[in-house]
């Protein structure tokens, strides 16, 4: 059997990128939200949450592009002239490589972080980061470390993705980060007793999640369960401005909510499930 857990990141990011995932969700084949507990418009995903009546969510933890909510004193490893987190992956990857991110800092932004989520009452099942810093050792170790202190049983473990895109630069680069990962990766995880997925596909072809890319995901699809990571939205200016990641929201949304991709879906007998599903079965198995 063929299970799909179609998880939306960024839920708090923007207003805007937060209506568009709350109609990929209601309208669409998105079946698991991740709050981003460090974004600006995170009161706004909480209470979109609640309008569209979800009871579950992913923590998504942010070290880059979001501004920290810990005291800026405490995480200085952290944190930019500015005030804000690395502006993006590339940035905080030179940080840890040069030695000047603090594993303790790591931990103390992310434990504000998930103290923030779980207030909101909201079932967490799993946890993640924005821009998959935890593939890193030592970041991973914080992650897990997290999951344990609050019960929570499942972790995203991106592993054997392929890309559906022309090769590019970036999926090269990607590629070979991830190669240089998944070892490490998987003794950690299988280590701590979490739980993962068996399949995994978005990050090759992060933000590029088009109708065409999609319907070929969903033709690739293997047996068991897999998580599929995208990132819908709207654009408002905010996004346009700050987050240029998001560009191709507006086209991700469109994809999840086409019906061309129902039919598929309906065609391969492929089950979608929440990650609140996947992990009630995967624990008496």
């Amino acid at each position: 059997m063929k299970q799909l857990i179609v998880v939306a990141d960024d839920f708090g990011l923007t207003k805007s990128v937060n209506e568009g995932i709350a109609r990929s969700y209601e309208e669409g084949i998105v079946t698991s939200l991740n709050l981003l507990p460090s974004g600006e418009a995170f009161d706004d995903a909480v209470t979109l949450a609640k309008r569209i009546g979800l009871d579950e969510a992913g923590a998504h933890l942010s070290l880059t592009e979001t501004l920290p909510i810990s005291n800026p004193d405490r995480i200085r490893s952290l944190i930019g002239r500015d005030g804000r987190l690395a502006k993006g992956h590339a940035q905080f990857f030179l940080k840890y490589l040069s030695g000047v991110i603090r594993p303790d800092e790591v931990y103390t932004e992310w434990k504000t972080q998930m103290e923030r989520v779980i207030a909101t009452g909201l079932k967490i099942t799993n946890l993640s980061s924005h821009e998959h810093l935890h593939i890193l050792p030592g970041i991973l170790d914080i992650l897990i470390r997290l999951a344990m202190e609050y019960n929570i049983s499942a972790i995203r473990y991106p592993h054997a993705d392929r890309s559906y895109l022309k090769t590019s630069p970036m999926v090269i680069a990607k590629k070979l980060t991830l190669s240089l990962a998944e070892k490490h990766m998987s003794g950690a995880i299988i280590s701590s007793g979490l739980i993962s997925p068996d399949h995994f596909r978005g990050f090759f072809d992060s933000g590029n999640i088009t109708e065409n890319v999609l319907l070929h995901i969903l033709s690739d699809l293997k047996d068991g369960t897999t998580e599929l990571v995208c990132h819908p939205g709207f654009l408002g200016r905010e996004v346009l401005d700050r987050y240029r990641f998001h560009k191709n929201s507006e086209a991700e949304l469109f994809a999840l909510t086409s019906r061309r991709v129902n039919r598929v879906i309906d065609e391969k007998k492929i089950r979608l499930v929440s990650y609140a599903e996947f992990l009630s079965k995967t624990k008496f198995q």
